[in-house]
């Protein structure tokens, strides 16, 4: 058997998450995978013939530009052509961007170091035509734009090692809710230079607020309640230092509003 290493990247909009489980009839990105690997080698994940694992357990919604998985298959595709050869049974929306012969040890979940996610928000006067499937438009919420600077000041209380539970939704228990944050930043505007060419937009990338947050692990709905949390902070209605106040309560309840997964992005996963 061979442990195969992949980077996948995939448009969530119109599926269940990532994860599979048997007997659900949902749309996973894990069951279409699943599904390509069975037309490509002619076995199935019940028999043992292969078996797909990934890192991040996205949920509905959310996208990927780099989710990490592995395939342990007895396939004799050459790994050049691997990429490719699943490509072609895989769906529009999700792509394998690369796959690479790992170690028998790797194991994309009990391997992994740290995730950067970001969460894109639109908050200009108009709402985006083309985007409006990849952010969170803030539109209905507030009338003027939100305080990018007050957002960035109050996003530096989320570093270093806490108890995340004031940012965790029920749903997926963890044995701890201890967390560290390396690095969370708040800008304005889109980050990549080359956005106003490749990207199709009624109004300016300067309409856009990004917030990434990396981390050594998060709970179930971490970064999309950090986004809530600090929306609150940018529309006025609490101080930079609010956020200290939700962390030490470790209660979900006085915390802002879970973000909704349309602009999240799950961007990288660096493995030990």
């Amino acid at each position: 058997m061979r442990n195969i290493k992949l980077t996948i990247a995939y448009d969530g909009t119109d599926y269940h998450g990532w994860q599979f489980i048997q007997g659900n009839d949902v749309r996973t990105v894990q069951g279409c995978v699943i599904a390509a690997m069975e037309k490509l080698t002619g076995g199935t994940q019940e028999a043992g013939t292969f078996q797909v694992l990934g890192s991040s357990r996205t949920d509905a919604g959310v996208h990927a530009l780099g989710q990490v998985a592995s395939v342990w298959t007895d396939s004799t595709i050459p790994i050049e052509a691997f990429a490719r050869a699943l490509n072609a049974n895989l769906p529009g929306d999700i792509l394998v961007l690369d796959a690479e012969e790992a170690p028998e040890d790797f194991h994309p979940i009990r391997c992994t170091e740290r995730k950067r996610y970001r969460y894109l928000i639109q908050d200009g006067p108009l709402p985006e035509l083309f985007l409006r499937r990849y952010a969170w438009r803030m539109g209905k919420l507030t009338a003027s734009r939100l305080d990018a600077d007050a957002m960035a000041q109050a996003a530096r209380y989320f570093l270093g090692t806490h108890d995340f539970s004031s940012m965790e939704n029920i749903g997926s228990p963890r044995t701890s809710s201890v967390r560290t944050i390396f690095d969370v930043s708040v800008r304005r505007g889109i980050s990549s230079p080359e956005a106003p060419f490749i990207l199709p937009m009624v109004g300016s990338p300067e309409d856009f607020i990004e917030i990434e947050v990396e981390a050594d692990g998060f709970l179930y709905n971490m970064v999309r309640n950090i986004a809530g949390t600090l929306m609150e902070v940018g529309r006025g209605r609490h101080p930079a230092q609010w956020v200290e106040e939700i962390l030490a309560s470790k209660s979900r309840d006085g915390a802002g509003p879970t973000a909704p997964p349309q602009g999240l992005y799950l961007l990288w996963i660096k493995f030990k």
